[in-house]
């Protein structure tokens, strides 16, 4: 099965291989090709990670203030309804909308080159929880409902100079009492 992933391969030339073949610019051919290869890695989209946009959802599954006008602790379950399974991460970015009465209002922490925070693997059909707690110095007090996107970002698109390649999911509202 391919999974769209690249792989760079470089072949390891023996001594027979490079009798009067050795010279500076055949080595930085090599090299630049090497760095095209992994360059086009960086470039070209992961197909499974596509797949995994469309079949995952992320839930509120409960949340409560830890204090008043300052952080709240969710717990998450993020479920795959597609039809195929793939390895991914929590990225760091989230962003939590709130209403209380009349008032609305949004917390962001947004990270321009994610990472991955806790990588896992979501089969078709399955499911992950976790817990935890975000943010969210404007709050004000009383019945709030809130919504959280969550950032998703595939580990095998992590470059050293580049963002890694990320999906957002926004959650359910839920009612903070």
């Amino acid at each position: 099965m391919e999974t769209g992933r690249c792989n760079v391969v470089a072949r390891v030339m023996s001594v027979d291989d490079m009798r009067g073949t050795a010279s500076p610019l055949r080595s930085l051919l090599l090299l630049a090709g090497l760095g095209v290869a992994a360059l086009g890695c960086e470039i070209v989209p992961d197909r499974e990670f596509a797949a995994l946009k469309e079949g995952l959802t992320v839930r509120i599954v409960d949340a409560r203030r830890s204090v008043p006008g300052g952080s709240v602790d969710f717990s998450f379950e993020l479920s795959n309804h597609g039809s195929t399974s793939g390895t991914a991460c929590l990225g760091p970015s989230r962003s939590v909308s709130y209403k209380v009465g009349s008032s609305t209002g949004t917390t962001i922490h947004r990270v321009d080159h994610p990472g991955c925070m806790r990588e896992f693997t979501i089969q078709s059909g399955g499911a992950m929880s976790w817990t935890e707690t975000l943010e969210v110095p404007r709050l004000p007090d009383g019945r709030a409902e809130v919504e959280v996107s969550v950032q998703i970002v595939d580990p095998w698109r992590c470059g050293w100079w580049a963002a890694c390649a990320a999906i957002d999911l926004k959650s359910n509202q839920f009612e903070i009492p």
